[in-house]
């Protein structure tokens, strides 16, 4: 990355600091912890994400302070991002964030929980043609998410890859995907705890 996408995280973890008493985004504020297990955490996958039949726009799933969608939009600016965050007072900070980092042009925020049959809502609402384009999921500490992701990947085909962020859950999300997907890759992440990404595609009939 180059040094205006670093400040760019530095803004974030400054918007981030000055919400979090209000919010609640996260218990790890100190800028070591937020430094490891936040941007270096999210920041790991990058390697994982240049097989060129990856979609260009991708859903966070729960977004919460920003991670990982709105790190992965500042590292990767020839892509596309909706953030979706059930709490009403966390996506307006979101927004709030894609104002700031001035972000706008690229990244959507959809205030409403996801579910199979409210997906394509919330991208119609954010402007995505999903007659036409295919994007993927992005999950990270999503509450129940080795029961919540199956279900989630269960959408129409306009959902093509997902990147899940994790531990035992990963792993445990695996061995449960719908008949249409398939796991390609899964990466050790350096910032220890046995954290891994797992990358998953729906396979080609």
């Amino acid at each position: 990355m180059d040094a205006t996408q670093v400040a760019a995280l530095v803004t974030h973890y400054r918007l981030l600091g000055e919400a979090n008493n209000q919010f609640n985004l996260t218990r790890l504020i100190a800028p070591v912890e937020a430094v490891r297990w936040h941007y270096l955490d999210v920041l790991a996958v990058l390697p994982c994400l240049t097989a060129p039949d990856l979609p260009d726009r991708w859903m966070d799933i729960g977004s919460g302070g920003g991670f990982p969608g709105l790190v992965l939009a500042i590292a990767r600016p020839d892509w596309q991002f909706v953030l979706t965050e059930r709490r009403p007072k966390k996506a307006a900070f979101l927004r709030h964030c894609v104002a700031e980092l001035d972000l706008g042009r690229r990244v959507q925020v959809f205030a409403g929980d996801i579910e199979p049959g409210t997906a394509v809502r919330a991208l119609l609402s954010c402007g995505v043609d999903v007659s036409r384009e295919t994007c993927g999921i992005l999950a990270r500490a999503v509450e129940d998410g080795p029961r919540r992701l199956p279900r989630l990947l269960r959408v129409p085909p306009f959902a093509s890859a997902a990147f899940w962020f994790g531990q035992e859950d990963a792993w445990a999300l695996t061995s449960r995907l719908p008949p249409a997907w398939e796991l390609r890759q899964h990466h050790l992440l350096p910032t220890g705890d046995r954290r891994v990404v797992v990358l998953l595609v729906r396979r080609i009939n």
